[in-house]
């Protein structure tokens, strides 16, 4: 799929999140990988209202530096950057705020997987970051090991990264996500929180595994 292709579906992706309330206003940010750059949202672009012409190119191999006029990408290119370069499979980043995400990420404890389509998308579990300043060289420095160990992560009171070898597959990861929180927050509440066990990972997994991911 080319570059103009994927930023097509990402557009797309871009009025889905919003329809669904998984970020407001100028928040969250969405880009591609094509070679050694990525193409990521402008600073202040909003996500149903997205172009082609609002996705810029940046180097993934050089400290990004901001420019000095608009139109600038966005303040999380170093933690998209830190991304890919932690991903190698990755050619699809997708940021947002899920209300049900953030609400569970602040007890500082990783999101579970509860059901057989979370753990064929995302593993046991996805990691929690505690809270860094959004846009940080540290957030990017944080970010990047979190992703060795899984193709997403939770960042503490701001929101989700997750990241793709194409927008469907991203797509589904972070609605994965976002049910999954929502899911673990009724049950927590309910005082009847239980995570698949490892055995029953392991047999999904070696069943199905295949099939997705």
């Amino acid at each position: 799929m080319t570059a103009r292709e994927t930023l097509a579906h990402l557009i797309d992706l871009g009025q889905e999140i919003v329809a669904r309330g998984l970020v407001l206003g100028s928040g969250g940010n969405l880009s591609c990988r094509e070679g050694d750059r990525m193409f990521i949202t402008r600073s202040g672009a909003l996500l149903h209202q997205l172009t082609p012409d609002d996705f810029l190119p940046v180097p993934l191999h050089r400290p990004y530096q901001q420019p000095e006029t608009a139109p600038r990408p966005s303040t999380e290119t170093p933690m998209h950057q830190a991304a890919y370069l932690a991903r190698p499979d990755a050619r699809v980043i997708v940021h947002c705020h899920p209300v049900n995400a953030i609400a569970w990420a602040m007890q500082g404890a990783p999101l579970p997987a509860v059901t057989p389509d979370f753990t064929l998308y995302l593993g046991a579990e996805v990691p929690a970051l505690p809270y860094f300043l959004p846009g940080s060289q540290a957030l990017a420095e944080a970010v990047a090991p979190a992703l060795r160990q899984c193709p997403a992560v939770l960042l503490g009171n701001h929101g989700v990264l997750v990241t793709g070898n194409d927008v469907a597959q991203a797509r589904l990861r972070l609605f994965h996500i976002d049910e999954t929180a929502e899911i673990c927050l009724k049950a927590q509440a309910a005082g009847a929180l239980r995570p698949l066990q490892p055995d029953e990972i392991a047999e999904i997994l070696a069943v199905y595994g295949a099939a997705k991911g």
